[in-house]
């Protein structure tokens, strides 16, 4: 059966050599066989998330399930939290934490826009009472990179006791990641993007301090307190994925092998490039800051965007539309998963041909001329 293949910001194209190592035979997760291959895994995770020597948990579920796992276990009942909301992920955490009865305050940015560490600053001095903010990293929906950093300096110089909870679901393995330097409080991100692997994993890191809350988790499956005690022994507190796990260690190889700052840069050059195809034939960039894991893309005036995405459809290639409200006007494609210089090349061939059979008018060849050239840099 044919099978379309992944240009989109998750699920993405899987190594070949990441599918024969889940193809192995499952092992029972009650053996020392297991035991072995999950502590040496969960090492080379914490590796790749740049916090060697420290718990990064893994969970049957996805980055959706790592964050709630991680605000559960560090935000304790009663605490008054602030959402940064730029974006439809930044839009889940605030409706997450609303669920379980926070007191939320939505600090909104306009879509592309990234988030700004002053208007976060004043709201902090407003509201000194904020117990934890939760902000993403790079906003899947809009294609935007938020500056981190900058954002975890603000909250620690406004409220040092306050924590900073981060989704890095689509930033893990596409960029730069650094949890104790940037004094970030929690990390969590999924399997099925920048670790090229099918959904099916969460990964959650929390600080000292995150730890240190001792909340009561109300989760029962979701207690990370209780997969950290039986994490650090080598087992899950239940049955963990097995095959995924084969493939994940698998991952991590290939990402230390050729190494963080080197991925790094690859994903960044291989987005740029893809950004600068679509501006030679008249689609601009939606963010303002470029994630390097999604090119976020407005259409031409006058051309649908969901026609685009189903030109690529037509051509075998599956990439994502905008959502909500910029559904008409935006399309994101992206070289998340296992990709090379011509799957690149290839991207700007197929929005080439989209645009003519939409009528658009440009100069033929002009996307991949200025891919092909952005590529050499």
């Amino acid at each position: 059966m044919y099978k379309p293949r992944l240009f989109a910001p998750g699920p993405v194209e899987v190594p070949a050599q990441v599918l024969s190592a889940m193809a192995r035979p499952t092992v029972h997760h009650r053996t020392p066989e297991f035991k072995e291959i999950f502590l040496r895994t969960r090492e080379k995770l914490a590796d790749v998330c740049c916090v060697s020597g420290e718990d990064v948990l893994i969970l049957a579920g996805s980055g959706t399930s790592a964050f709630e796992a991680g605000f559960l276990a560090s935000v304790p009942k009663g605490t008054k939290v602030l959402g940064i909301d730029a974006g439809k992920f930044g839009e889940r955490w605030i409706k997450m934490a609303s669920t379980f009865g926070y007191e939320v305050i939505d600090l909104k940015f306009d879509w592309g826009k990234v988030a700004e560490p002053e208007r976060l600053r004043e709201t902090l001095k407003a509201n000194p009472d904020i117990g934890v903010v939760m902000t993403t990293h790079s906003e899947t929906s809009t294609g935007t990179l938020h500056d981190v950093k900058a954002l975890a300096k603000v909250v620690k110089e406004e409220n040092p006791d306050a924590l900073i909870l981060v989704d890095c679901v689509t930033s893990l393995g596409a960029t730069e990641i650094r949890p104790n330097e940037w004094r970030l409080d929690g990390v969590f991100s999924g399997s099925q993007k920048g670790l090229m692997l099918p959904p099916g994993l969460g990964f959650a890191w929390l600080s000292k301090r995150a730890w240190s809350q001792q909340n009561l988790s109300p989760s029962f499956y979701l207690d990370l307190r209780k997969e950290r005690k039986s994490q650090t022994k080598g087992e899950t507190a239940y049955t963990p994925a097995v095959n995924l796990i084969y493939g994940l260690e698998t991952s991590l190889d290939m990402h230390l092998e050729e190494g963080l700052d080197n991925v790094w840069r690859r994903r960044e050059r291989f987005n740029n490039a893809i950004i600068a195809g679509a501006k030679a034939v008249g689609c601009q960039p939606y963010a303002e800051r470029p994630s390097p894991a999604v090119a976020a893309l407005y259409a031409p005036e006058g051309i649908s965007a969901p026609d685009i995405v189903k030109g690529f459809t037509k051509r075998g290639m599956r990439i994502a539309g905008g959502q909500d409200h910029a559904k008409p006007v935006m399309f994101r494609p992206s070289a998340l998963g296992y990709l090379d210089d011509f799957d690149v090349i290839s991207i700007s061939v197929a929005l080439e041909a989209s645009l003519r059979d939409l009528g658009h008018v440009f100069e033929q060849g002009a996307a991949v001329v200025a891919t092909m050239k952005a590529l050499e840099t």
